[in-house]
């Protein structure tokens, strides 16, 4: 399955008060203060794992992406499971396609403060002149369940026998699964608060392609053409503020789903949380806070609301005694 992953690195909040905060990015070397944990549940009770696993580590400047484990069962990773391709003002900034010790090379790290990261993707031709950038805030989990932490609205929803009907057996299997499980001493997590570019980017996994592509029928908003990097892209005209954009890129002969972002900020958790609350408070004006639909959108805003992004060590170790 593919990791719903962010613009974001991984170094641990702990490490930089060890350092004494800013320092140079090329010091740090891999130890637990300095890897970083991503999870993303399955679909299926069926599943061998509740979770699929990666790591994220960085060693004198450059960051890596390792898969450790799939819902499935299996522990092979290829780079097109993990990470996308950009494309940018000065070109394809491609994904690698081979492994060192610490994984695939994802990104060089270009500046830091204790909860911001900014970053280059990686690029096998040295392209350098986009740079993301993620803000985070840290998140105290000692003591506290699992469960919400990592799918927010498995829980809610699973937890709530009036929605069993609507969201299936999976999200009641989840928080059964996680029951009464939770965080040990010195467990913290990293949520993402917004993520930002300096230049407008697109990106996609080259693991996608489109067959019979034909923008008139993909695009039912209709469409905007034009290139980036001089590589063509298709947009839809359905744009929004601080979100992206559904797109097309065209990589020689080849046609790619892509999202399409423009330079400032972008996926601003604040702004998602006030479109959750509309249509929360828009589902009980039309029909009643009691109802299916009010619920099931309390369910989505609660749990937007306490999912973190990243899990420090101590919190990875607890999360894989119950995977």
């Amino acid at each position: 399955m593919k990791i719903k992953l962010l613009s974001f690195t991984i170094i641990s909040s702990l490490f930089l008060t060890a350092c004494g905060g800013d320092s140079d990015a090329g010091d740090y070397t891999t130890n637990n203060e300095s890897e970083w944990f991503g999870y993303e549940t399955g679909a299926s009770t069926q599943d061998i794992n509740l979770f699929t696993k990666v790591k994220f580590s960085f060693n004198n400047k450059q960051m890596y992406i390792n898969g450790e484990y799939n819902v499935d069962g299996s522990t092979q990773f290829l780079s097109s499971d993990l990470l996308s391709d950009y494309l940018a003002t000065d070109g394809l900034y491609d994904a690698p396609k081979s492994k060192t010790d610490l994984g695939y090379q994802y990104a060089t790290l270009k500046s830091k403060t204790a909860t911001v990261w900014t970053f280059t993707p990686y690029s096998s031709r040295n392209y350098n002149q986009l740079e993301l950038t993620e803000k985070f805030e840290t998140v105290n989990l000692t003591g506290k369940a699992i469960s919400p932490y990592i799918n927010g609205f498995e829980h809610y929803a699973g937890s709530n026998i009036a929605l069993s009907s609507v969201v299936g057996a999976y999200s009641s299997y989840y928080v059964q699964k996680l029951k009464g499980k939770t965080f040990p001493s010195g467990s913290t997590c990293l949520r993402s608060i917004s993520s930002s570019t300096n230049t407008n980017f697109a990106d996609f996994y080259s693991g996608y392609r489109l067959n019979n592509y034909d923008p008139s029928k993909y695009f039912k908003d209709g469409y905007i053409s034009t290139t980036l990097g001089k590589f063509n892209l298709d947009l839809s005209r359905d744009m929004q503020l601080n979100t992206s954009v559904d797109a097309v890129a065209k990589i020689g002969s080849d046609y790619y789903p892509a999202s399409y972002y423009t330079a400032g900020e972008y996926d601003i958790l604040a702004n998602q949380i006030k479109q959750y609350e509309r249509d929360y408070q828009d589902a009980v004006a039309e029909f009643g806070k009691n109802s299916i639909n009010a619920q099931l959108a309390e369910a989505y805003l609660n749990g937007l609301k306490s999912e973190c992004t990243l899990f420090n060590k101590t919190a990875s170790v607890a999360i894989d005694a119950v995977k």
